[in-house]
């Protein structure tokens, strides 16, 4: 194999250039606003550079649909230059609508941000080949850029693993000081320059001459047959055996399902699109007839999943996660309808039509964040006017004791609306701005636990998890704590299953917790060698937790009932929980994540 010299190389990064100029300027500019971000050290602030990385980030995929798309349909260079500008203008209206101040902003525009990529990736994949027919050159050109993806991806970690190691040695063995968020900026570099410049190396020009091509690589009939249906046969076993259950039992769904199923259709879909090109040979009939069945296998699974997520929206409204499921739900649906009725087949339906309900779900009066927060609002509302808190318009306090379910709605909502949409709707409610200073930050959210204490009602700290099974139980983040006896504290630790976690900035201690996620093991290390352990049980505080909190009618935890404290002869160590993740099965509390700050003092220190 004849490897491209660097002059060859040169060429083609120019060549890709001169084709995706739009598109190679808006990584550099994108790339160069996340640097900056990254390497600020000053208070947080408004800033336009959000702007600026948020629409760079939707201007690589559009760029990219509208140049191909501008190259499949012979338009010439003054046109495809003009569609372009319009590409650019669209994304510089979009920045508009981003909050200068991201990171204490509500989450609905990072959700945005992600269904707007989505569909626009979908639009790179279905944009050049909208059009009837060609359907052997759109499979090729769906395997190149699949094919380019992971060698970008290969490529690039390889360089930033290489360069990683390099900085580690700048560092360790030269004493030059590379701060951690160096390598932020490699990857980030990595990533937006190299990678996109890649990529876009490999798409190929001519993209008529696709559909005469007839190449198919062995290794995707291997990675279909051999590692998708057996994992589609799984998922088939699981889903099947959990409807003959809620047959023989009688009983709704449980949410989870949704998961799985939508999980067991991405599979499936991803099986059929691998296999389409072999589908008329004779060796490979059972393609075919797996591709009639499968759609009908999926008719009972589409019934579980429209039937758990209506449950919860009968119960709790509707969240973004409760309507995307529903609307794929009735996406599948539809595919099971066209690919079992409809003569024509073509698979241009699947990545076209979910490209469109992206687009479409995510902005508009039925857009997923308006209808959500018009559900979430509207629940809020129906719960204070019953306990007469929402009178004529407007928050009185609470004339009488709430009981304790509404409490907990009424907090899962507040709670809600804080993190994703803000209080615009709820705003015309008060008479005080539901805004608090931060000094160097600008205005942010008032706290729930503030808005519903307006309301006299007492905050309920253990909530649903907007769109799971889950609840959690959260700390007085007003309340602090005492670090008397103890000299350090790790920050800010996110305690999930078993497994090492990443080690004090010191390389003193580690911890991992254990597969029941009951028992927090802490090792102290001195010199390499395990110097010390110490195990705590958390199941105990955790029920405790839940027995006072949460069927006693919620409120707000103080810091110190969710800390546990624990000492050997060379460890003293306080767990303080900030937060604590778990999920219930009847009357049973299955703990799965924690949030915390260790506290830990090690005698003998030298």
């Amino acid at each position: 194999m004849r490897l491209p010299s660097i002059q060859t190389a040169l060429r083609e990064s120019g060549r890709t250039l001169r084709r995706f100029p739009f598109v190679l300027g808006c990584a550099a500019v994108g790339t160069l606003a996340a640097l900056i971000l990254i390497d600020y050290e000053g208070p947080p602030g408004p800033t336009i550079l959000f702007r600026v990385l948020f629409g760079a980030i939707l201007g690589l995929p559009l760029l990219t649909a509208f140049t191909l798309i501008a190259e499949k349909r012979g338009w010439g260079k003054a046109t495809s230059s003009g569609v372009q500008l319009l590409g650019v203008l669209l994304v510089a209206a979009y920045t508009f609508s981003v909050p200068l101040n991201v990171i204490p902003a509500p989450l609905l525009h990072m959700q945005r941000l992600a269904m707007l990529a989505v569909g626009l990736c979908g639009l790179v994949v279905i944009g050049p080949f909208i059009q009837a027919g060609q359907l052997n050159g759109f499979w090729q050109y769906c395997k190149t850029l699949f094919f380019r993806i992971l060698l970008a991806a290969l490529y690039s970690a390889t360089l930033f693993g290489g360069l990683a190691i390099a900085l580690a040695a700048l560092d360790n063995l030269f004493g030059i000081n590379v701060p951690e968020k160096r390598y932020g900026e490699l990857w980030l570099l990595i990533l937006g320059l190299f990678a996109t410049w890649f990529f876009l190396a490999g798409v190929p020009e001519d993209l008529d001459q696709l559909e005469n091509e007839v190449d198919y690589p062995k290794g995707l009939k291997v990675f279909a047959q051999y590692v998708l249906l057996p994992l589609l046969f799984v998922y088939l076993v699981i889903l099947y055996a959990y409807l003959a259950k809620i047959i023989v039992q009688w009983n709704w769904p449980h949410g989870w399902v949704s998961m799985l199923t939508l999980s067991f259709a991405a599979a499936g879909t991803a099986t059929l699109l691998l296999l389409h090109p072999i589908r008329e040979k004779t060796e490979n009939m059972w393609i075919r007839v797996a591709t009639r069945w499968f759609w009908v296998i999926m008719i009972p699974p589409i019934v579980m999943l429209l039937l758990a997520v209506a449950r919860r929206i009968s119960e709790y409204g509707i969240t973004e996660g409760r309507y995307i499921a529903f609307g794929l739900g009735i996406w599948l649906a539809a595919m099971v309808v066209y690919f079992t009725i409809s003569r024509a087949k073509t698979i241009k339906i699947i990545p076209g039509s979910l490209c469109l309900l992206s687009l479409l779900m995510s902005f508009g009066l039925w857009g997923v964040f308006h209808v959500s927060e018009a559900s979430q609002v509207g629940r809020l509302d129906r719960l204070l006017t019953r306990n007469d808190i929402l009178v004529g318009g407007r928050v009185q306090s609470a004339p009488r004791a709430v009981s304790p379910a509404d409490s907990r709605q009424i907090s899962s909502i507040v709670s809600y609306l804080h993190e994703i949409h803000g209080y615009d709707r709820i705003q015309p409610w008060f008479s005080e701005r539901l805004m608090q200073d931060s000094a160097g930050a600008g205005l942010r959210l008032t706290d729930p636990a503030l808005v519903v204490k307006t309301m006299g009602v007492e905050y309920d700290r253990i909530v649903v998890l907007s769109g799971r099974d889950a609840y959690e139980l959260v700390a007085d983040p007003v309340r602090t704590i005492s670090l008397d006896g103890y000299e350090r504290m790790l920050r800010g630790q996110r305690i999930r299953a078993a497994g090492p976690k990443p080690e004090a900035p010191t390389g003193e201690i580690s911890y991992r917790l254990d597969s029941s996620f009951n028992v927090v093991t802490v090792v102290v290390t001195v010199e390499g060698q395990v110097a010390d352990s110490l195990a705590i049980d958390l199941r105990s505080l955790v029920d405790t937790l839940v027995r006072e909190y949460g069927d006693a009618g919620g409120g707000i935890i103080p810091p110190e009932k969710m800390s546990i404290t624990a000492a050997t002869e060379k460890l003293k160590l306080k767990i303080c929980l900030r937060r604590i993740q778990f999920r219930k099965d009847g009357d049973e509390t299955r703990p799965v994540a924690y949030d915390a700050d260790i506290l830990y003092s090690i005698s003998g220190r030298s």
